[in-house]
This record gives C-alpha cells, structure tokens and sequence, in this order.
C-alpha cells in the first residue's frame, strides 16, 4: 500500500510500505482522506526517537476488516478515527481522565508498518497519512452521509478547537473570548464560542486570516504585530476590547501565548492548545494570577470523544458547525508536500489529502 512516511530528513511517498494484521479487538480501515495538522509539521524534526515513522491523525475512511471479538460495526462503515486509546485500568483512566491515560498516551508509537522488511512507527495512534490502518475499534465513529473530508477533521481540529472553547474554556453567553491564531483549530474555537453567544476577538498576525475568523463568528479581528511586546499588547486588548474573559491559544508562539496571559481579566482563564517548540518556555505574570486566574491545557481540547464526538458529528450533520467551509483544497497523497507548504504559507484553513488512489 501507499503512505507518506517521514525518515527525518524528508516526507516521501512510498508504495511498498506493508501492514500487520488486525487483532483483537481491532479494525483495518481505508482511509480515504486525511487533514493535515501543524501538530504533524511539528514532528517533522530529525530528533524523533522514533523514526521512520507514518504522521497524520486525522483521518476518515471505510471499515475494510473486522478482527475478533469487535461487535457493532460492519466492512463498508463509513468512519471517523479518533487519536485516544485509553487503557480503561490505570490511574488517570480510573479518575475519569482518559486523556491522561498513563498507558497509551496518545503520542505513545506503536509499529503497525513495515518497509523493505523494516519497522515504522505510527502517530498519534492512528497514521493517516497510509491507505490503511489497523485502529482499535473503540476509535471509530460513524458519520453516515458527513462527507469524508469533513469526517476526518472531527477527530482534531473539530473536536480541538471547539472543545477548547467549550470543555476547557468553559464559555458562557456574552463572555468576551480572544483566539489567538486563526487556522483549523482556531476557526473551531472560534465558532465553538460564537454558537454559546459569546463575542470572538480573533488574533493573527496574517491579515488574510480576517476573512475566515468573520466567517466563523468572529466579532472583531486584530491584526498581531510581533514586534509589540507582551505587556504592551495584552495591556492594549484587555484596554480595547476587555473585559476579557478567556484566550484561547492556538498557534503556540510564544509572544501569542504571554499575550494571552497578559490580556485577560482577574479571574480570566487561559486555554493552552497550540503546539510550541520542544523546550520553549513563557513566562507566567504571577502578580497577576495570584488574584484570581486559571491557565490550562489538555490534549484533544479536553474532549473525551465517546462523551464529544458523537455530537459534533451530528452537528455537522444539520449545520450547526461548519466544517465544508474550512477545507481548502485536497490534494493527492503523491502531492502531500504541496499541501504542507500551502499550509505553512499561511493559504489555506484545512489542507487535506485524498488516499483514496
């Protein structure tokens, strides 16, 4: 079969890549398209400790193979994949954590794939940058006529970005929000808010973005200036446009997320979701929150997608999210780094890939 594989130096495709068989528990799906996330770019670095390796975790394809003791689903389903695989018996799980499972820690590789006879890792538990996966069952879910590319973002930047909003952010009609950095997952926390009632301060320092934030319920845009320091500019936000009652930080610069914590009011809460370089470090005002503040990060957005996803789809489904509207181009799967640098310039919302051929 076909996949996009990273070896550290560079992404390829290659059609000699193989799959092990399904096994308890498990199922193999087609996948038929993936989103490309920059939680994917930022694993595109030649210190992985695992390597070679398949990237991507948004995926939406068809059950192609049952394995034993799966119940429920059938060849032919048309599927999301979700990227968590909780153990269900340690203690995280048992606390009612999943997502902090200590077992399968969703960035924990399994080596489902081989190449020329030689291992190569998965991602994220699901590696949707290959035709085919063997996935556990307990990650599927149904999305009937949702059309693929917009089942495969459910499992990220969906459930991510509106989750962030909701789940972490806790927000509430007539809160005013801040998104800082406006792309897959931004415009989902972005409309994740706006559809409660809040009014969405949206952040980026790319003016293009503008469009998009208005499009997702965006009440106001501001345009980042990096040259402007933190203080100065959470000073200006919270002036302009506060009481600020949650940032939700999506883009992972550094300047953006001490920003954030510069700018919202006593007692504000701020929601970490953008990836950061391995290493980096912000500084927190502590005379700040001392009086009253809550900072916080989960992975997925604090989704538990049993619990999430289920309802997101049917969102999706009767229009009360909109997901069509974020996906900028499919390319072909021969054509994976096009759409990467698509992303990277900043041109698209969503690059997806179709696997499909």
């Amino acid at each position: 079969m076909k996949a996009a594989v990273w070896d550290g130096a560079s992404l390829f495709v290659s059609d000699r890549l193989k799959l092990r068989s399904v096994g308890e528990g498990e199922v193999r799906v087609r996948v038929l398209r993936s989103g490309i996330c920059h939680s994917d770019l930022a694993m595109m670095t030649p210190h992985l400790p695992t390597l070679p390796i398949v990237l991507g975790h948004e995926a939406a394809g068809e059950v192609a193979e049952i394995g034993p003791g799966v119940e429920g689903w059938s060849v032919g389903d048309r599927v999301t994949v979700g990227t968590q695989t909780p153990c269900g018996e340690c203690r995280e799980c048992r606390r009612g954590e999943p997502h902090n499972c200590d077992i399968n820690w969703g960035f924990a590789p399994g080596f489902p794939f081989s190449l020329d006879g030689k291992p190569v890792a998965s991602f994220a538990n699901v590696s949707s940058f290959a035709q085919e996966i063997v996935v556990k069952a307990s990650q599927l879910f149904a999305i009937d006529d949702l059309p693929m590319e917009q089942g495969a973002l459910i499992g990220c930047a969906v459930s991510t970005g509106v989750c962030a909003s909701r789940v972490l952010g806790r927000v509430r009609p007539d809160d005013r929000v801040l998104v800082f950095g406006i792309g897959g997952i931004g415009v989902n926390a972005i409309q994740g808010a706006a559809k409660l009632g809040a009014h969405v301060i949206a952040i980026d320092a790319n003016p293009a973005k503008e469009a998009a934030a208005r499009q997702f319920g965006a009440a106001e845009f501001v345009l980042a200036d990096p040259a402007m320091d933190s203080d100065t500019a959470g000073a200006r936000l919270a002036s302009e446009h506060g009481p600020i009652d949650v940032a939700v930080e999506c883009s992972g610069a550094i300047g953006a997320i001490e920003t954030a914590l510069r700018s919202v009011k006593r007692g504000g809460r701020i929601v970490l979701i953008g990836m950061s370089r391995p290493g980096s470090q912000a500084a927190l005002p502590l005379d700040r929150f001392v009086t009253g503040g809550e900072v916080i990060a989960t992975m997925n957005g604090g989704a538990l997608p049993g619990r999430d996803y289920p309802g997101l789809i049917a969102q999706a489904q009767d229009g009360r999210l909109n997901i069509a509207d974020q996906v900028s181009g499919i390319w072909p799967l021969d054509r994976i780094n096009d759409a990467i640098a698509a992303l990277k310039a900043g041109e698209v919302t969503r690059a997806l890939v179709n696997l499909a051929d």
